[in-house]
């Protein structure tokens, strides 16, 4: 019996193809990382094992590669590498690109999670499409907590940025649509779920506004007298 031929593994020039290439790196950059025996091991337990299923490769303000299965990442000051598995499998020795998805980092994660809030979950979660065969409650109730993903991730991405973030009450893109049947209808069809929304948010913007104004401006600049708020840092609105 023929003895068979020791299976090619290609997962770590894989893993090491991309890392070059979109961190625009040499390739021993990767080998003194995987020289290294702590790293060595983060990227093997990801391979080898179901778990975890996460794989992070950053470059350190010393220019070195360094390997980790989690969050957060003080180090990241430029743009890093992450590698999640499509389910938790080791993975493939022979196709590492069937089982792994490959993408890159960026080192404002608040603005990297607000550009993927806004630019897949929203328009996915609240496409009527995808609500075909649910209940119109569930339909609202998923659009509702969508809706207040996005404003609590941009409030967060406008607190890093020293702004202060107001958001928008859900179902505001339909308001004219819904002044329209009020006006057409004298006042008796009204959206009771759009007006208990306004309510609500204009209650947490009054919290929100008592916050800034509580804040003590003198603490940050002692040398102005009647210090005010900055116009231009003070509100932003969500549209």
């Amino acid at each position: 019996m023929e003895a068979q031929a020791p299976q090619i593994d290609n997962r770590l020039d894989f893993l090491g193809s991309y890392v070059q290439k979109t961190l625009k790196l040499k390739p021993e950059k990767w080998s003194r990382m995987m020289n290294t025996e702590e790293h060595k091991s983060v990227v093997k337990k990801f391979l080898e094992r179901p778990q975890p299923v996460l794989l992070v490769i950053i470059l350190t303000q010393t220019a070195q590669l360094i390997a980790t299965n989690g969050f957060p990442l003080p180090q990241l000051k430029t743009k890093g590498v992450y590698f999640v598995k499509k389910g938790p499998v080791p993975v493939s020795k022979v196709t590492p690109g069937d089982t792994v998805i490959p993408g890159d980092l960026s080192p404002k994660v608040v603005d990297q999670l607000a550009s993927l809030v806004e630019e897949i979950l929203v328009p996915l979660l609240s496409n009527p499409e995808n609500h075909k065969g649910w209940p119109a409650v569930i339909a609202k109730d998923v659009h509702r907590h969508v809706h207040s993903l996005k404003s609590t991730v941009y409030q967060v991405k406008g607190q890093v940025s020293g702004q202060t973030v107001l958001p928008m009450p859900v179902g505001v893109d339909r308001i004219f649509e819904v002044e329209r049947i009020l006006m057409e209808s004298n006042g008796e069809i009204c959206d009771l779920y759009l007006k208990s929304a306004i309510e609500a948010v204009v209650i947490k913007w009054s919290t929100q506004i008592n916050d800034v104004l509580d804040n003590n401006s003198t603490e940050k600049n002692p040398s102005i007298v009647n210090p005010v708020p900055t116009i231009g840092n003070f509100f932003v609105f969500l549209c």
